[in-house]
C-alpha cells in the first residue's frame, strides 16, 4: 500500500514537471514571437507589463475631443484637431509611481523634442475616480489638463501611463503606446514625426503628377502619346 502511494506521488510529481518545462517553453515561444514582430515587453517596478510605443499608422483612427472637467473642478473640452502643431495626449493617473516623470517632464502646454513643438493634453480619470487636489499639485500651472473617465473610454486606454499621438490635419491617431521613460517616448515622437513629413512630402509628389496627367489630358495627351516624347532630329544626331 506504501508503495503504490509513493510510486502515484512519483507519477504526479513527474507530470506536474512536465507541465511546468510545457509552460516554460510556451511562455519562451511567445516573448521570442513578439520580440521577432519588434513589441519589448518591459516590467516596472509595480509589476506591470507594458507594451512598448508602437506606430499605429496603418490602422490609424479619428481622434476625439476630450470632454470632462479641470483639476479646478471648472467643465473643460480640449480638442486633439484644433492647430497644425502635432498634438500628444498623455493619459496620466495621480496615483501611478511611473507617471510621476512624465508629471515633471511635461512643464506647459507644449514640449519640444529636437526643435519640433508638440502641443500637450493629459488626461486623467474622471474626478470620481482621481483626486484633484493631487491632480492641482503634480500638474504644471500652464499645463492642460482634463479629467475624463469618458476619454480613457473612448481612445480605449488599458492603462497609465499611456500615450497618444495625433495628426490634427487629419484628425487621426498616427501612433499609441505606452512609454517606459521619457527616453522612449522622445524617440517614437521623433520617430512618428519623421514618418509623417515623409509621408506629406510622398502624397505631394504624388498630388502633383497627378495635377500633370490631368493638364495633359486636358490637353488631349494621353500617356504613351508620341508628342510627349519629341524625337531628335537628324542634324543634332549627327552633328555631335
Amino acid at each position: 500500500m506504501l508503495w503504490a502511494a509513493v510510486i502515484g506521488v512519483t507519477i504526479l510529481v513527474a507530470l506536474l514537471g512536465m507541465l511546468v518545462v510545457g509552460l516554460l517553453r510556451t511562455h519562451a515561444e511567445i516573448i521570442r514571437r513578439l520580440d521577432s514582430l519588434g513589441v519589448r515587453l518591459e516590467e516596472d517596478e509595480q509589476g506591470a507589463v507594458p507594451v512598448a510605443m508602437s506606430r499605429a499608422g496603418i490602422t490609424a483612427r479619428n481622434a476625439a475631443a476630450i470632454a470632462g472637467v479641470a483639476p479646478s473642478g471648472d467643465p473643460m473640452v480640449a480638442s486633439p484637431v484644433i492647430g497644425t502643431e502635432p498634438v500628444l495626449i498623455a493619459f496620466l493617473s495621480t496615483t501611478c509611481s511611473s507617471c510621476t516623470l512624465f508629471w515633471e517632464w511635461i512643464r506647459g502646454p507644449y514640449v519640444t523634442v529636437e526643435d519640433r513643438r508638440y502641443r500637450v493634453i493629459v488626461t486623467t480619470l474622471g474626478s470620481d475616480e482621481e483626486s484633484p487636489t493631487r491632480a492641482l499639485a503634480l500638474k504644471h500651472p500652464d499645463a492642460e489638463v482634463v479629467m475624463s473617465s469618458a476619454a480613457w473610454a473612448e481612445y480605449e486606454v488599458p492603462g497609465a501611463p499611456y500615450f497618444a499621438l495625433v495628426d490634427p490635419g487629419e484628425g487621426r491617431i498616427i501612433g499609441e503606446g505606452t512609454a517606459p521613460s521619457i527616453d522612449a517616448l522622445e524617440s517614437f515622437l521623433r520617430d512618428s514625426s519623421g514618418d509623417r513629413e515623409w509621408d506629406r512630402r510622398d502624397r505631394t509628389d504624388r498630388d502633383r503628377e497627378a495635377m500633370v496627367d490631368e493638364e495633359l489630358r486636358r490637353a488631349g495627351l494621353l500617356p504613351g502619346d508620341p508628342r510627349l516624347y519629341p524625337e531628335i532630329d537628324d542634324g543634332e544626331a549627327g552633328g555631335s
